[in-house]
């Protein structure tokens, strides 16, 4: 445990301008985190996010910077102007402490003038083994623990719907369902944090609707 308690975590960062014939393309930012300090378990994790990383890179410099250079070309036949594309995937600790590691992170793709891609998800790590903590491991036990996680969530969505701090579609418990938000995860000193995909059951505009489910104790 002493190594676990000790672990540090700390986030490398890139940014890249890609260019054609000396034009902006696509700009991108990309930060992943890097576990210092926890063992053989803290460096399974840093080398997973630094394939992680990696699939990133190669995805923003191979398939969306030719789709940007054909836009490009396109927008130059017309005599219209362009708008460089831009990419971004950024994290956060969240949580680090008896054992457990928890970050969160934010994704976001924009191409020319168009609305904002965007994706959020969290990943909660067992340090010492360097393995994903269960969902279910804050619950043993318990019965019907996803049960109660789901209406505990169909609550709080219906709240906010009803004060309208969130635009959800009328029928969102059922495509919430269908996205199984409960997979991509955090622990946060509050609870757990989930979000809806977006465009999965609220419009664009909402980007990915977060709901925090606090733990009993």
């Amino acid at each position: 445990m002493g190594e676990a308690r000790q672990a540090r975590v700390i986030w490398e960062e890139t940014a890249e301008t890609l260019t054609l014939q000396g034009e902006p393309v696509l700009k991108y930012t990309l930060s992943w985190p890097r576990i210092e300090d926890g063992g053989l378990g803290g460096r399974w994790i840093s080398r997973y996010y630094a394939r992680l990383a990696g699939q990133w890179r190669q995805r923003w410099e191979r398939e969306v910077y030719w789709a940007a250079c054909l836009e490009l070309a396109a927008r130059r036949e017309a005599a219209r102007p362009f708008t460089p594309w831009s990419g971004e995937m950024r994290g956060e600790t969240v949580l680090l402490q008896d054992g457990v590691l928890s970050l969160r992170f934010f994704g976001a793709e924009v191409r020319g003038d168009s609305r904002p891609a965007r994706v959020r998800w969290g990943d909660v790590w067992r340090l010492r083994e360097g393995a994903p903590k269960p969902l279910g491991s804050l619950f043993q036990g318990e019965k019907g623990w996803k049960n109660r996680l789901w209406q505990a969530i169909l609550r709080q969505g219906e709240e906010r719907r009803q004060a309208g701090d969130c635009f959800l579609d009328g029928d969102w418990p059922r495509k919430a369902k269908k996205a199984r938000l409960l997979r991509g995860w955090c622990l946060t000193g509050e609870g757990v944090e989930v979000s809806l995909p977006q465009c999965a059951a609220s419009p664009a505009a909402e980007g990915c609707p977060v709901f925090t489910i606090p733990l009993e104790k």
